[in-house]
């Protein structure tokens, strides 16, 4: 059985294998105790029969990319390092599970799923193997193989979105924005994580008595780093925050693809203002852009492009092509990346946990993934540079503000690959 790309995730299949970026996730747990290989196999086999529709292989021919069913077991590997999706190694299939000692990671295709679409597969994985291993039964919140297969799992919420007419709408004239690597002079290279472990309490309470939320203040102090590294840079500073837009559009239950973003910009106004003042209008704008209305146009638009580029341009290369601008746009349209999917909410499962991190594709030269459990915040950081001056300010910003941290790393990128397929 064969399942079509939907609207919502076309630009990040084909336009992640235009820029040869590996669009994947790596999410990253340490549990309490040393993982039993056994019963961890077993829980895998229980999550792929409870997600069906994600049991699938990406294949590709002259005209389009496409899911192919897959009822090959998913891959259990006992290793810490990068796998292969999509190939020999994990049977073909868009996720995997591997482990060592007591790591857990679930290896998964951001082409598919988003954020949220992957912690309800985690959530799913870790209560069959918690339940085994614990005896936990509480699956309040979690997809187990009691609960229907709902439609609305599947539904992309870009699908139900209207054509509109783009010929008559222009594109806002966008000011330059301040880059690292071309306006900053950073040395490109291979992209690497930094790891930092925040107390949430200390975090949470510094954030709400400046008006902020731990994702805004993430953004600022990230904008002051970069501020104080690069006191003279003339271009604005622009962060991008990306947001849940299921709500939005009324699909909560999907699995695919469904982010919207709020724009930061750094002015001189803004720097100017206490800081108090910058949470503030950092939190202002959150609610303005977030608006329901605001997030619908923009994602109709998008919708709209999708399916136009889908339906004129005249090869599968041109298509992808396509799709290559628009993602390599945030490239250049945002000086850093903040993404935050909420604290982890299953309190069932939070006691055999105790670290959370989220590795993800560099899609800009600066990226902050935060997760929170546990009373602890987890900040992993990407860049695509090979000096620390950004994170070193990032850190004293932390410091300046009586926060404490533990940093890990850096390490290298240890995302999971997932080559293009080859044409049938």
């Amino acid at each position: 059985m064969q399942y079509p790309v939907t609207t919502g995730d076309v630009m990040h299949v084909m336009g992640s294998f235009a820029v040869g970026m590996d669009y994947t996730v790596r999410l990253k747990l340490k549990l309490v105790d040393p993982i039993d290989a056994a019963m961890l196999c077993r829980a895998v086999e229980k999550t792929q029969k409870r997600y069906p529709y994600l049991c699938v292989r990406l294949r590709k021919n002259e005209n389009r990319f496409y899911y192919e069913e897959n009822s090959a077991p998913i891959a259990v590997i006992c290793t810490d390092e990068r796998v292969c999706l999509n190939s020999i190694e994990t049977n073909y299939h868009v996720w995997a599970v591997c482990y060592s000692h007591d790591r857990l990671y679930l290896d998964i295709y951001h082409g598919i799923a988003d954020g949220t679409g992957m912690y309800m597969v985690l959530a799913t994985l870790l209560y069959y193997y918690c339940a085994e291993r614990y005896g936990v039964s509480d699956h309040t919140g979690i997809r187990t193989l009691d609960d229907p297969n709902l439609p609305e799992e599947t539904a992309d919420p870009y699908d139900c979105l209207p054509q509109i007419d783009l010929s008559q709408m222009r594109m806002p004239e966008r000011k330059p924005v301040f880059n690292l690597l071309t306006d900053g002079r950073l040395t490109p290279g291979a992209d690497r994580i930094f790891d930092v472990e925040i107390p949430e309490a200390a975090f949470v309470q510094f954030s709400s008595a400046n008006d902020a939320s731990p994702g805004t203040m993430v953004s600022i102090l990230l904008a002051r780093a970069v501020d104080a590294v690069f006191p003279e840079h003339e271009k604005t500073i622009v962060n991008r925050y990306v947001v849940n837009a299921r709500p939005m559009l009324h699909g909560e239950k999907s699995h695919h693809n469904c982010v919207s973003s709020i724009e930061f910009p750094y002015t001189d106004r803004v720097k100017a203002m206490p800081f108090d003042r910058q949470c503030t209008v950092h939190r202002g704008t959150t609610f303005i852009q977030s608006d329901a209305d605001r997030i619908r146009s923009m994602m109709n638009g998008l919708a709209s492009r999708n399916r136009m580029i889908l339906q004129e341009l005249p090869s599968l290369e041109a298509k992808k092509q396509a799709f290559g601008q628009m993602i390599g746009s945030g490239r250049i349209t945002s000086t850093y990346i903040v993404s935050y999917v909420g604290q982890w909410k299953l309190r069932s499962l939070s006691p055999y946990i105790s670290e959370f991190w989220t590795h993800v594709p560099t899609a800009n030269p600066l990226l902050a993934e935060i997760a929170a459990i546990n009373g602890k915040i987890f900040l992993s950081i990407h860049q695509m540079f090979q000096e620390d001056c950004v994170i070193q300010s990032f850190l004293k910003e932390l410091s300046d503000n009586g926060i404490p941290y533990e940093i890990k790393g850096p390490i290298d990128s240890d995302i999971p690959h997932f080559p293009e397929p080859t044409l049938e």
